[in-house]
């Protein structure tokens, strides 16, 4: 008899969208937020100016990656669905990741 599994779609992932997953989920990356926090960025400020450099300003609310943001999800989607959501929305968000260039 085989095992029912109860891996969430994040585990279904290749190695490189699990680690973007993780580290926007734990909030352990490298985002000014949390650079500066280490003492390794002079500031938690994003490049936008208006807010802290963090998961949440990046995928929902920084202006300078707005376009990007509604080419990915021209309906707006909650941050819960980007993190959390089934694999083609957690998909979406690695890949928004990536294409923005952003090094977590």
């Amino acid at each position: 008899m085989r095992c029912q599994s109860n891996k969430d779609d994040y585990h279904y992932l290749d190695r490189k969208e699990q680690m973007t997953i993780f580290r926007l989920r734990t909030g352990h990356n490298r985002l000014n937020s949390h650079m500066y926090k280490l003492k390794i960025a002079a500031s938690p400020k994003c490049s936008c100016g208006e807010d802290n450099q963090t998961a949440k300003h990046i995928l929902q609310q920084c202006p300078l990656r707005e376009q990007q943001r509604k080419a990915v999800w021209p309906v707006e989607t909650g941050l819960r669905l980007k993190l959390y959501g089934a694999m083609e929305d957690i998909k979406k968000t690695a890949t928004f990741i990536d294409v923005a260039g952003l090094m977590l």
